[in-house]
């Protein structure tokens, strides 16, 4: 393991929880055995919430009983039939080690996004997000005009693969796919500020089975301003994603596979998860070619959550990271930590520990702790 490898483990992975975009929390899907859109206007999930997943889960079905008095089922967060508005908002304190001897403190917003999401037709919507973190904008249009409650889709926005979790540290996410750890190919810096890609995408529903096919100006290795202006389309980033989701008696299961590529870089995954009762369990896997230098990398998590009661989520993560699965003693394994609370309709509390070993170092990182707040609309 080499000393830039290790900066950007121990330095760049909490920069990035400020700057990078966060997406939804797929284990509310496992939980349910459907899919993320139950939720979010999104077809693939996270951002603006819709009507279901305003009014009912966010009020009923997600936060603790004894909050529940302070709820106001009036709220839909609609103008008229036609116009919803929404936002997310996260701000966190992170403390982490600097060094043998010194220990910091950081409060910083992690999310700021503000959406609207206007409904012209039954046949065509559009909708926006301005980041007020990143001051990037994401917007789309969606047209329902294919078989099998199926639609064509172009903007701004981020390919569909694997889960999308809402933590950005996770090895599955490498931080960030998008410019790798904030670094191009030659280990240059450069600033991970960069617009959304311009992108197409193809949505389609075969029963249980939900299939998504995209191509997008260079999300992994960047263009310039989004646009990406080349010969040919090796240089676009071409994206396929199949998820299929069932209950089956009081086991509710989602599980899928992804497929991205980009020039020379190929990553594809598998990804999956299980509820039975109070317990969820969610894993994804992913192999890059090309992403660390010219190395095969190999990333996974695995998560298990328990809800006690209602409102309340005890949960521990193993995340692992290879940067090339054919070389001994480079590898990081994260074990990860806490509790999340829902007191109240809207509000999420997040306390969690992580813990990092990487393999091959004589000096190991110190264990980093966050408290989380996040509200949404």
């Amino acid at each position: 393991m080499n000393k830039l490898t290790l900066k950007i483990i121990t330095l760049v992975f909490p920069l990035l929880l400020i700057v990078n975009n966060v997406n939804g929390i797929p284990r509310f899907a496992v939980k349910s055995g459907a899919s993320c859109s139950t939720c979010h206007i999104n077809p693939t999930g996270a951002g603006m919430r819709n009507d279901y997943g305003v009014t009912i889960f966010s009020m009923d079905e997600l936060p603790m009983e004894r909050g529940m008095k302070y709820t106001d089922d009036k709220y839909t967060g609609r103008i008229g039939d036609h116009l919803q508005f929404g936002a997310d908002f996260r701000f966190q304190m992170l403390s982490y080690a600097e060094g043998d001897t010194i220990r910091k403190t950081a409060f910083f917003p992690m999310q700021g996004a503000v959406y609207g999401h206007l409904t012209v037709s039954n046949a065509i919507e559009v909708y926006y997000k301005h980041d007020l973190v990143r001051g990037a904008p994401q917007f789309w249009t969606l047209l329902k005009i294919l078989p099998n409650n199926g639609y064509l889709r172009f903007g701004r926005e981020i390919p569909n693969y694997g889960f999308q979790l809402d933590d950005h540290t996770s090895m599955v996410r490498g931080g960030n796919i998008r410019r790798k750890h904030g670094l191009t190919k030659e280990g240059m810096a450069f600033s991970p500020l960069e617009p959304f890609p311009g992108m197409v995408e193809v949505g389609m529903n075969f029963s249980d089975i939900f299939i998504t096919l995209s191509i997008a100006n260079g999300y992994v290795l960047g263009s310039d301003e989004g646009y990406g202006f080349s010969e040919g389309f090796n240089d676009k980033t071409m994206t396929g994603r199949l998820e299929y989701s069932k209950v089956v008696g009081s086991i509710n299961m989602i599980g899928g596979a992804s497929i991205m590529k980009e020039q020379d870089f190929l990553m594809r995954g598998i990804y999956g998860g299980v509820n039975w009762g109070k317990l969820t369990w969610l894993g994804e896997l992913d192999i890059a070619d090309n992403w660390v230098e010219t190395n095969s990398s190999l990333a996974s998590y695995s998560e298990f959550i328990v809800e006690p009661i209602q409102g309340v989520n005890l949960l521990v993560k193993f995340d692992f990271f290879d940067e090339d699965i054919h070389k001994l003693d480079n590898a990081i394994t994260r074990v990860t930590g806490g509790l999340e609370l829902f007191p109240y309709s809207f509000l999420e509390i997040k306390v969690q520990a992580r813990f990092t070993q990487i393999a091959g170092a004589n000096d190991q990182p110190d264990p980093e702790f966050l408290i989380q707040l996040h509200t949404w609309f």
